[in-house]
């Protein structure tokens, strides 16, 4: 009887051990977006940026006085405010739930 407690505690450990193990492999190659879907998302996302800021030009260009180059600021400041927050609820810089790997020098 002892020995079958603890061969049953050795196999789950054993078990546990193997799943834990499992959960930090890579995701296939499936799962993980593409090198072209990444890029594309990346000038997507750079696109927006350079539309945005020149949306903010040009209102700085228009404003005729300090409120107006403030409410151009604001929007701006807001409209980005905005990216930010999708990026936290995506988990972080590497977009489509992918990591960046650091470049170290």
């Amino acid at each position: 009887m002892k020995r079958v407690v603890i061969a049953a505690a050795v196999l789950s450990l054993i078990f546990a051990g193997l799943a834990f193990a499992a959960e930090g492999t890579q995701p296939t190659a499936g799962a993980a977006p593409s090198f072209e879907q990444m890029k594309a998302n990346h000038l997507k996302k750079l696109d927006d940026r350079i539309k945005s800021l020149q949306e903010e030009k040009s209102c700085a260009q228009a404003a005729k006085d300090q409120d107006e180059m403030r409410a151009c600021r604001s929007k701006h400041k807001a409209e980005m405010q905005g990216h930010g927050d999708e990026m936290r609820q995506r988990g972080g810089h590497g977009g489509m739930g992918g990591q960046v790997p650091s470049q170290g020098k």
